[in-house]
């Protein structure tokens, strides 16, 4: 991408139009963090066997909660403004994906163009290509990720990230970075990896700058 032709414009934020099954934690504020991550704890004890014992209830709770507060973590330290999760089994099976929204505010970007800038930010992120968010210039990439060696739990992943710069009157100072990551362990069918990679670029068209 040699020059970027980025809109002038003001921009409050965005909107995506999720499928169902799939929840959204914002980020920024942390009491709507721990609301919504109440509320997702609180729907999938539904899904639980109405005789599964009180103790097993309290510690699947216990087990989830600490799961979600660590992607929130995660997410936090990846600049994440939401992270979205699927909450409902599909035929019985809960996709192992997520989608997290980033803001970045490069300190470079006063030195260089920036369409320098998108390739400073996604020299790690796989092969590319143009895309358009919203009338906004940007690019896809996807790699694979392998698997941590220093952590024995982690697992190989595929990643795919939309990389726009966001409209502002003057020069533009922030990034957005929409990633979606779904794990990719030894067994799971290619199939299901492009079908799960398929609905997150089918998302993506719903994406929409919004001036509130």
């Amino acid at each position: 991408m040699s020059t970027l032709e980025i809109p002038k414009m003001a921009v409050g934020g965005y909107t995506l139009l999720m499928p169902p099954g799939w929840d959204r934690i914002p980020l920024r504020s942390k009491s709507e963090t721990q609301d919504a991550i109440k509320g997702i704890v609180d729907h999938a004890v539904n899904y639980l066997d109405p005789a599964t014992p009180k103790d097993k209830v309290t510690q699947a709770r216990l087990e989830l909660h600490n799961r979600l507060n660590r992607a929130v973590a995660d997410a936090r330290r990846r600049n994440g403004v939401d992270i979205y999760l699927p909450v409902e089994p599909i035929h019985g099976f809960v996709a192992p994906a997520s989608f997290l929204v980033s803001k970045v505010s490069p300190g470079f970007a006063a030195q260089i163009s920036p369409s320098e800038t998108m390739s400073h930010l996604t020299e790690d992120f796989g092969p590319s290509e143009d895309i358009t968010l919203d009338e906004v210039p940007g690019v896809r990439c996807q790699r694979s990720v392998p698997a941590d060696p220093k952590n024995e739990d982690s697992v190989p992943s595929r990643q795919v990230n939309y990389v726009v710069p966001v409209p502002e009157p003057g020069d533009v100072s922030e990034w957005l970075i929409v990633s979606f990551t779904t794990l990719t362990p030894d067994g799971v069918p290619e199939d299901f990896l492009d079908l799960l990679t398929e609905l997150f670029d089918a998302v993506i068209t719903t994406f929409r700058w919004s001036t509130e």
